[in-house]
């Protein structure tokens, strides 16, 4: 690695500086900064592909991820944002990866040419990687990512802003520091050990309150932080704090007893001092390193401590972008939240606490309890009440699920209504097992029309010799399986009907057949190649087993975890049950007919 590092140049050294200062910082491992430097020295044409794999094995796992990720064209920011950050998820799931391409946005962006256009950069810094940063819990990274950024797009709200902050800041600063002395004076009454400081707010979550508040209503522009070494500590000092100052009503948030979904821990109290509002923040050592290092600090003490929320919270990220049937919507809406935002949580009348969005409901409370608490729900109690199952939850509710076992199931419309996509899936279930009558009688009619399309006798072309072969080919035991996954439009009727056709084409060798010339059948067999994705290239991509798309077909893509885009017919069911952010536009290139040799 010493002799890769003698090629480089000394702007491209102190890059290298800065990104391994970060990886250490976020204790990853040395095979992810080795990757990440390996991969910083194939892109400057250092070293080859070749030589990577061949020398660094381990490594070249991580880089081939990267190249991936760096095929994605970062300037198409605006005209394609959906796409861009659809195959980010596609392509990577892996949360390690995700932090070496934050530490690289970051290096980045403390090394920017300023000379240049950089608002492509910043663009992706502030639609991308800050919100990931913030879902990782890296608070201090997504500060600076959003800080960089909003003064890249926006310089002039960027100086009002700072100019307006440093005002207020210098004014402040003798109370600051008075309070923070009165709480150092506190803290050594009580005997606690710690230490305390002030604490300025980020120009771009200012930005952000600004267009619903003005400065005098931001209460934590200037903040006192108190870190000390128990959660005993943490509440003594707040007692104490509270007996000598006047707390501000509705401005108590306590994060210890009840953290956010990230993991972020502290207590937070604002009180009046000197006639001004003042906010002060109480934490551990452990909590406050978990606060600014995110999942970095959950490596440092995993070993230390039992299973808390944010592992929890860190296991259901990653099935999210594991699980296909996930949808962007919830991976975003998760990943894109910010460690200070809104959320809910709720409790069930035995104590047990869920964590929700903002305007979940009762049926959103029942299908995070069970799969049958929210097929059987007929009704629903809050805090003893009776409550329309369609009512936005509230921050503390006690939930009480009243189900009917004679219940025939969910509605339609509470697909409307929920706000979980693991509701919508476990909705969609319900009507996909409790429908299949239905969809073998439909399917058996999809599949005559198709056949009758092709210019056949239904009669003769479905009969029970021909039917078993195509059941073999889809390794179905019996007809109604066949006719059933045609009428959810798993299978194609089109193409089933074209599978029957050749299969009595060939039984009949020299009888004639009932056909019509000018319909001739015409199979293609289907080919990445003939494929064109929307506004992107070179994208792994296969077809869908469960409708097998053919040439001629209407298709769509769908992005899944890992896999790429998978190509679906536009009919097939699963589709519907895709949430639209994940699909993506396809469509069939032409093919050109070889000339008929004469």
């Amino acid at each position: 690695m010493e002799k890769i590092l003698e090629s480089f140049t000394k702007e491209q050294i102190n890059k290298i500086s800065i990104f391994s200062e970060l990886i250490e910082n976020l204790e990853l491992s040395s095979i992810y900064k080795n990757a990440g430097i390996l991969f910083f020295a194939l892109k400057n044409g250092k070293l080859t592909n070749d030589y990577i794999k061949e020398n660094f094995k381990e490594e070249f796992r991580i880089i081939e991820i990267l190249l991936q990720l760096e095929s994605i064209n970062y300037e198409q920011q605006e005209t394609e944002a959906e796409n861009i950050r659809k195959m980010f998820f596609a392509i990577t799931k892996e949360i390690r990866v995700i932090m070496l391409k934050i530490a690289s946005a970051v290096t980045e962006l403390r090394t920017i040419d300023e000379t240049k256009d950089n608002s492509a950069l910043a663009k992706s810094i502030l639609y991308l990687f800050a919100p990931l940063s913030a879902r990782l819990g890296l608070a201090h990274i997504k500060s600076e990512l959003e800080d960089g950024a909003f003064k890249i797009l926006y310089p002039e709200e960027f100086s009002k802003i700072r100019q307006e902050l440093d005002k207020r800041y210098v004014a402040r600063q003798p109370i600051v520091d008075s309070l923070t002395e009165l709480v150092t004076k506190s803290m050594q009454e009580l005997n606690i050990s710690g230490r305390v400081f002030g604490r300025k707010k980020h120009i771009y979550s200012i930005y952000k309150k600004l267009k619903e508040h003005d400065f005098d209503h931001i209460y934590d522009l200037v903040a006192v932080r108190a870190i000390v070494n128990t959660v005993d500590d943490c509440y003594t000092l707040l007692g104490k704090l509270h007996g000598q100052l006047e707390p501000l009503q509705h401005r108590f948030k306590d994060y210890i007893a009840i953290p956010k979904s990230n993991g972020y821990q502290s207590l937070h109290t604002t009180v009046i001092f000197e006639g001004l509002p003042v906010e002060i923040q109480i934490r551990t050592e452990e909590m406050h390193k978990f606060n600014e290092y995110g999942v970095a600090a959950h490596w440092i003490f995993k070993e230390k401590r039992k299973q808390t929320k944010f592992d929890e919270r860190l296991s259901s990220i990653r099935q999210m972008m594991e699980d296909e049937n996930s949808s962007l919507d919830e991976i975003a809406e998760s990943l894109n939240s910010d460690i200070y935002s809104e959320e809910i949580f709720v409790q069930t009348p035995k104590g047990k606490v869920i964590y929700l969005p903002t305007g979940a409901t009762a049926i959103d409370f029942a299908y995070a309890i069970h799969s049958e608490v929210g097929n059987k729900c007929v009704g629903a109690k809050v805090n003893n009440k009776m409550i329309s199952t369609s009512a936005p939850l509230r921050n503390g509710d006690i939930v009480e699920i009243i189900t009917n076992p004679a219940s025939k199931g969910p509605s339609r419309d509470w697909l409307k209504i929920v706000k979980t996509s693991g509701a919508k899936a476990k909705i969609n279930a319900f009507f996909n097992k409790n429908m299949k009558d239905e969809n073998i009688k439909t399917g058996k009619t999809m599949l005559e029309n198709a056949i009758k399309d092709k210019g056949f006798a239904v009669n003769k072309i479905l009969n029970s010799k021909n039917l078993t072969d195509v059941l073999d080919y889809y390794n179905f035991t019996e007809e109604d399986e066949l006719f059933a996954n045609i009428g959810t439009n798993a299978i194609s009727a089109k193409y089933t009907a074209n599978k029957l056709i050749q299969n009595h084409n060939k039984s009949l060798k020299n009888e004639t057949v009932e056909f019509k010339p000018n319909l001739p059948v015409t199979l293609h067999a289907p080919s990445e190649k003939n494929v064109d994705i929307k506004g992107l290239n070179n994208i792994l991509m296969k077809f869908a087993g469960c409708c097998q798309p053919m040439y001629g077909d209407d298709i769509i893509g769908f992005v899944s975890a890992g896999r790429g885009v998978i190509i679906h017919r536009s009919v097939c069911p699963n589709v519907n049950y895709f949430n639209p952010d994940r699909l993506i536009e396809a469509s069939w290139k032409e093919i050109k007919e070889k000339p008929k040799k004469k």
